[in-house]
């Protein structure tokens, strides 16, 4: 019998989506997955295990099959499947990716063939939060998990996967929840941070600059002075002239609106622009003369 999961025991994001082809080929759609067409269910539950790995634990999915059967699976990082309970009774054991095909071709031609062997589910399995479109439900939690994945990235140096993660972790925050609620702006803030340490600190001063004006306009002046200071912190770090006007542009217009105590953080946010421009000219009329 295939492994049963409560649904308590899999967080509902991320959850993933296979659809299964009249040809028997598996389109897979889902977070940290570009969406793809796969020649073999083996090759669709591979991809979604190596998602899991990378989460370390299970992840959910849903298999549509070409008659409109619905399975509620879990995939393992391993690549067993297991079932989700919540009304889907009980089929033939799924196998692992790696396992040996037991029966005969005439034996497997007779026998159904679903994405994975448990039985469909003839109504959805019950989900503990309501999710987007894209998978991510509100829940917090499910944010917070979301981000700590993002750190796990960073500090292993996978710049590419956390810059992808967090990305879509502000998209979906942003749709499920507003642009400025509050846990989508802490969500986009985790965005700066890990735009930052990729290299691109004209795009993280960018996001604090909309977060911290969105926690102004709520009237969160403590909240939008702590965000003005980060970024202007970077600001200050950006060692290529270019760059850090590129990068003043933003910090002048936001300055502008958060000013500081005395408008002091707004004055000095001009003088250093005023400066780096300065910089800037008296290079270029140096390379000029010479």
């Amino acid at each position: 019998m295939p492994t049963t999961y409560e649904p308590d025991e899999v967080p509902a994001w991320p959850a993933y989506a296979f659809v299964v082809r009249g040809g028997g080929q598996v389109a897979v759609s889902g977070p940290l997955l570009p969406a793809c067409e796969h020649p073999s269910r083996t090759s669709a539950v591979d991809a979604v295990a190596a998602a899991a790995a990378g989460l370390g634990r299970p992840v959910r999915a849903e298999a549509t099959e070409a008659d409109g059967t619905v399975w509620h699976l879990v995939i393992s990082p391993d690549g067993a499947v297991g079932e989700l309970s919540g009304g889907a009774s009980r089929g033939r054991a799924p196998k692992k990716r790696n396992a040996p095909a037991p029966a005969p071709a005439q034996a497997r031609a007779q026998a159904p063939d679903p994405v994975v062997a448990a039985a469909p589910a003839p109504s959805p399995a019950p989900s503990p939060a309501p999710a987007s479109p894209g998978g991510l439900p509100v829940a917090s939690d499910a944010l917070a998990e979301g981000v700590s994945q993002l750190e796990t990235h960073a500090a292993a140096g996978r710049m590419d996967q956390a810059t992808a993660l967090a990305a879509q972790l502000d998209q979906h925050a942003a749709d499920s929840l507003g642009l400025s609620h509050p846990d989508a702006l802490r969500t986009r803030e985790a965005r700066a941070r890990i735009t930052a340490l990729a290299g691109d600190p004209v795009g993280a001063v960018r996001l604090y600059r909309d977060i911290a004006e969105r926690w102004h306009y709520q009237g969160a002046d403590d909240q939008a002075e702590a965000v003005a200071s980060r970024a202007h912190a970077l600001w200050l770090e950006i060692p290529d002239l270019e760059t850090a006007i590129a990068a003043g542009v933003a910090m002048v217009r936001m300055r502008n609106q958060i000013p500081g105590e005395n408008g002091t953080a707004f004055a000095a946010t001009l003088q250093h622009q005023t400066r780096l421009e300065a910089a800037r000219n008296a290079t270029a009329q140096s390379a000029a003369a010479g």
